[in-house]
């Protein structure tokens, strides 16, 4: 497969999109419990995640986990500046459709990135190094572009949430793309050191 951003989106877009909704559900199952044996929880309270669609590996049951244990949870929203905020969700928060029809908070108070302590990220596909192809939107790079000065040392702490067939061999990366420090997928915890 040509190592191009555009076919590798499409392709794996195509691959989670085939999966069987026991499929999915078992996935998220499997995903979630790698997660709660992670020590991803130890120091982190304050967490954004994303809602997810479109065959992207399932994110209720692990909001449901980090509610019942008390973290605070947040999820992206769209700036007029082309970045993310991270306004708080609970399960009592209204929730309205953006430009791109993706559901945000509808009256949001945000934080910066920099006030999280994990986020979990959406993707198309991933490489063994710790790169990520999105949605080409290129949100999360923008708003993150501050760790590449010290992508270990400064928070958050950066894991992507994939099914395993979205793993790919290498992707081709820019200056601008921001690494992970993890992915999980229902088959195993990868740690990456950006």
């Amino acid at each position: 497969m040509a190592n191009n951003q555009h076919s590798l989106r499409q392709a794996y877009r195509q691959a989670r999109r085939t999966l069987s909704a026991s499929q999915q559900t078992e996935h998220a199952k499997q995903a979630t419990q790698l997660f709660i044996e992670s020590d991803f929880l130890t120091n982190a309270q304050h967490i954004a995640i994303f809602l997810s669609q479109d065959g992207e590996l399932a994110t209720q049951l692990l909001i449901e986990h980090l509610w019942q244990n008390n973290r605070q949870v947040y999820l992206p929203i769209i700036l007029n500046n082309g970045e993310l905020g991270f306004a708080l969700y609970d399960a009592k928060t209204k929730l309205t459709p953006n430009k791109f029809n993706m559901l945000e908070p509808s009256k949001p108070q945000y934080i910066e990135p920099k006030q999280l302590d994990l986020i979990i990220m959406p993707l198309t596909c991933f490489d063994t190094a710790g790169n990520r192809i999105g949605m080409g939107g290129g949100y999360y790079d923008k708003t993150l572009s501050f760790k590449n000065k010290q992508p270990t040392k400064i928070s958050p702490l950066l894991v992507g949430w994939a099914h395993q067939c979205q793993k790919t061999d290498q992707i081709k990366t820019h200056d601008w793309d921001i690494p992970l420090n993890a992915v999980i997928t229902e088959v195993n915890l990868y740690r990456f050191n950006p």
